[in-house]
């Protein structure tokens, strides 16, 4: 299956709206006060579900948590910091949680954060299981119509963003037509079904994305 790294831009690209230093600051503190706020969500995750805790954050909180400079740095570990503990349902002992966990939880909890940002532009349906983490979980995601819904495990959502992590954000930001049939096509092969409604071949290159 084709990644993001064989995409060949022959249209102008898209930016991606960065938050600027002066903002994330502003945000930062907003995301601080969320999580003070919060502590009870977080002390019930296991039973109300990771996608709870999803709803509370505001758009400008996910799209820092997922900018790739410092300031997205600062927000996805100060996220981290409470949701992995919460995920493990023991937010007494937050600082004993392994470097080993905080790496295996926020490689999964992080493309959720883009996945949620998809979900609310209306690009993309999207439905987190309770704890993402957990080996049984599954996510239901549709790329939009005419595409069917799939049902895939946390392993194939990290399959999909190293396979087409640039037609992810494409589609989660900007609903690129072309990066939703890359990444239909991607959900397919890893489900080994073809569906009649998917298109027909592959499409043609499509826009780069810039940060």
């Amino acid at each position: 299956m084709r990644g993001s790294k064989d995409r060949v831009s022959v249209l102008p690209k898209q930016r991606i709206p960065r938050i600027s230093a002066r903002k994330a600051a502003e945000v930062l503190k907003n995301c601080d006060q969320l999580l003070a706020d919060s502590k009870q969500v977080l002390a019930d995750l296991p039973r109300v579900g990771f996608a709870q805790f999803l709803a509370l954050l505001s758009e400008d909180i996910l799209q820092l948590a997922i900018q790739p400079d410092s300031c997205g740095e600062r927000a996805r570990a100060r996220l981290i910091s409470d949701i992995v503990p919460a995920l493990q349902g023991n937010m007494a002992e937050r600082h004993a949680v392994s470097i080993e966990d905080i790496a295996y939880c926020s490689n999964i909890v992080v493309p959720c954060l883009l996945l949620e940002l998809g979900r609310r532009k209306r690009h993309i349906e999207i439905e987190f299981p309770p704890d993402p983490t957990d080996s049984s979980a599954r996510f239901k995601i549709c790329v939009g119509q005419p595409y069917p819904s799939h049902s895939i495990t946390n392993q194939q959502v990290l399959r999909l963003v190293s396979q087409c992590g640039e037609d992810l954000v494409g589609l989660c930001y900007f609903g690129d037509r072309e990066s939703r049939g890359w990444i239909e096509a991607e959900l397919e092969s890893q489900s080994g079904i073809r569906h009649l409604k998917a298109r027909s071949g592959p499409p043609s290159p499509s826009t780069g994305y810039k940060q």
